[in-house]
């Protein structure tokens, strides 16, 4: 994968037939909880199709019996129609012209009122869109095409398009969720302007590739059946080679088209790494705005976002232009094969074996035969621009998603009361081979405040975030009241800590909504007495709305403080047995420190509270210090403890700061 589509994790997107087959299997899987649904729209057009064989018939009845004023006999006996035309035969018998052609106009008109001219007419969902792949995309969401017109064309539209919206609504929600609970060695490798492209642009391609598999063939075997059969049945004797012609160019049409698949495949990966590259350009440029502006890098990233753009126009110039030589080899497919059809029909009629009459019919038929062949024929090299978008899809689905447990079903969550949290010879090496911890050991109790203390580089966060297994030991054992946490259930060992990250992680919503992350059923009291205990509800009160308060995007309207106390006051109201808080203090001044460490001491019996701090006035309140440098546990002991060592790597640390 070229290195301007940013991608970081999908690098080798190549596919072979054997790979598009099994992402066509698993795409059809998503047929399954849409069933009923699906039944429906098949059984609709199967009646679709049924009911517009008749109609090329009546064009006959009007010429042969109306214009050319043929006497229709009894049963049309003697005449070339179907079976299904003998009933309304009988009861044309012994009409005059006029009459036969005001009777078939009405059934025509009756007919007409449900399903239009059906299997020669589509009609379509599809909204004006462009030539790139995300506006494309956009209509295959809501993408809907039915074979008929009239009332029942109407109905068969919206199955169509509800079948469609279903299945994309699957792949969305699976997707995400996948997505979400990917580690975060894996998360922090890739932008989020390609996850939303896979999430917005490409899962639509499933219900795509879910229709072009099974609805589609199947309206295209109805057709071809129906129109051969009854080809055979009434020109058999008369024209046979018609249904040879149809046959012919269903085969033609694969082997000249098929050799373009791999091709199709290329460019249309490279179209949507390139789309998901320029949405990566954007969403990194707004979101650092304002250190683009301050560093004076607004032109530089113009220019990022300029040669982005222009890389995804090119590539999706370069898959229209394929899209368009497969259609060229195509229409030149039917340019012959219309050419030897229509010389069999005219030749028949100036030879007296057909009747003028038979014109439209052979024609029409024989248009429906070529068209389904065509199509018939283009499916697979048609699906390979979504069979590129569903390896996306399902690369992602698949990437390394976070399991419940690294082996096996979840173990219940032992009884937190209190807790005990042991490292033994706990390690951790990152995916590009970086260590980062080494050989930890140290145990943590209910009651207590434990301080990770150490240099920038130490490993401290990386420790932390194994507790609540977002990174899991590469070596060594991390237990919780004697339980191995790589055995025990993920959703519920995180129901049990509550963890403040050092970056804010603020939704665009109310001050409320923001709170209720940690406790969806939080009270209005809850939460002021969680703002209350963080500092935090003075300011929250003094907003327009207080609890109600919309703030900007990722707290943009808050100052750092603001943001921090109420990062602590969504921890605090979790109520979990273990609280991590990842410099929790850096940005608040020293009575608001103050007031926040005297409520953590105060509330802190039976909770374990762990605190990454490079503030002495922190670390010194807190009952035990984990020491880390360069991965290694150094010391460990109380703060009085370790500034007793003459030599000791605590206090050095604390006479760099002093001094």
């Amino acid at each position: 994968m070229r290195s301007e589509y940013h991608d970081r994790l999908d690098v080798r997107p190549a596919m072979v037939t054997a790979d598009v087959i099994g992402l066509f299997k698993r795409s059809l899987g998503y047929l399954w909880p849409v069933r009923r649904l699906f039944a429906a729209r098949a059984g609709l057009m199967v009646l679709i199709y049924a009911l517009g064989l008749p109609l090329p018939w009546f064009l006959k009845i009007l010429i042969d019996h109306g214009v050319m004023q043929e006497p229709i006999p009894p049963g049309g006996e003697g005449l070339l129609y179907p079976f299904f035309l003998v009933p309304f035969l009988d009861s044309a018998s012994g009409m005059d012209p006029l009459a036969v052609t005001l009777y078939a106009l009405i059934v025509l008109a009756v007919v007409f009122l449900f399903v239009g001219y059906s299997g020669n007419t589509s009609l379509e969902a599809n909204l004006a869109e462009g030539a790139d792949v995300a506006t494309r995309s956009e209509n295959r969401i809501s993408a809907g095409v039915s074979a008929a017109h009239g009332l029942v064309g109407l109905v068969d539209l919206c199955l169509a398009i509800r079948l469609s919206q279903r299945i994309t609504d699957h792949v969305r929600i699976d997707l995400f969720s996948r997505m979400s609970r990917q580690p975060l060695t894996s998360l922090n490798l890739q932008r989020s302007g390609d996850a939303i492209f896979r999430v917005l642009h490409d899962a639509p391609s499933v219900a795509g590739i879910c229709y072009a598999l099974t609805l589609s063939p199947l309206g295209m075997v109805v057709s071809v059946g129906a129109n051969l059969w009854i080809l055979a049945g009434v020109y058999g004797g008369v024209a046979p080679e018609l249904v040879w012609i149809g046959l012919s160019a269903v085969f033609l049409t694969l082997v000249a088209t098929s050799p373009l698949a791999r091709w199709a495949r290329r460019v249309s990966q490279a179209s949507r790494a390139s789309g998901s590259a320029t949405t990566d350009e954007v969403e990194e440029g707004l979101k650092n705005v304002a250190a683009v502006q301050s560093l004076g890098g607004a032109e530089r990233q113009r220019e990022r976002f300029a040669v982005a753009s222009r890389e995804s126009f090119r590539q999706s110039l370069l898959l229209v232009w394929v899209v368009n030589v497969v259609e060229w080899i195509a229409e030149h497919v039917h340019l012959v094969f219309a050419t030897a059809g229509f010389w069999v029909i005219f030749s028949g009629i100036v030879r007296g074996d057909l009747t003028l009459g038979d014109a439209p019919v052979v024609i029409r038929m024989y248009s429906l035969l070529y068209e389904t062949a065509m199509q018939f024929g283009r499916i697979w090299i048609d699906q390979q621009d979504n069979a590129a978008a569903a390896r996306r899809v399902y690369f992602s689905m698949d990437h390394k998603a976070e399991l419940a447990t690294t082996s096996g079903p979840g173990t219940p969550l032992p009884a937190l009361d209190p807790v005990s949290l042991r490292f033994d010879g706990v390690g951790f090496r990152y995916p590009d081979g970086r260590r980062a911890l080494a050989d930890v050991s140290f145990e943590a109790r209910a009651g207590q405040t434990l301080a990770i203390v150490g240099p920038s580089g130490a490993g401290k966060t990386t420790l932390a975030q194994m507790i609540p297994a977002f990174l899991r030991p590469t070596e060594g054992r991390l237990t919780l009241n004697g339980a191995d946490i790589a055995d025990l259930d993920t959703a519920a060992l995180r129901r049990g800590v509550a963890y403040v990250f050092q970056e804010h992680q603020l939704l665009t919503d109310t001050v409320a909504a923001n709170l209720r992350i940690a406790k969806p059923d939080a009270t209005i009291a809850e939460m002021e007495s969680a703002c209350r205990l963080a500092g935090a509800l003075d300011f929250v009160r003094a907003m327009p709305d207080g609890l109600d308060t919309t703030i900007g995007r990722g707290g943009g309207t808050l100052s750092t403080g603001q943001k921090q106390r109420l990062s602590i006051a969504r921890g605090l109201l979790r109520g979990a047995p273990i609280l991590i808080l990842d410099e929790p203090t850096a940005a608040l001044d020293p009575e608001t420190e103050r007031v926040l460490l005297d409520t953590l001491s105060e509330t802190g019996r039976d909770r374990l509270t762990i605190v990454i701090a490079h503030r002495l006035s922190t670390i010194e309140r807190a009952d035990r210090i984990v020491f880390l440098d360069q991965g290694r546990l150094v010391e460990t002991g109380t703060p009085d403890e370790l500034m007793t060592k003459d030599d000791g790597a605590y206090r050095r640390f604390v006479e760099m700061q002093v001094g």
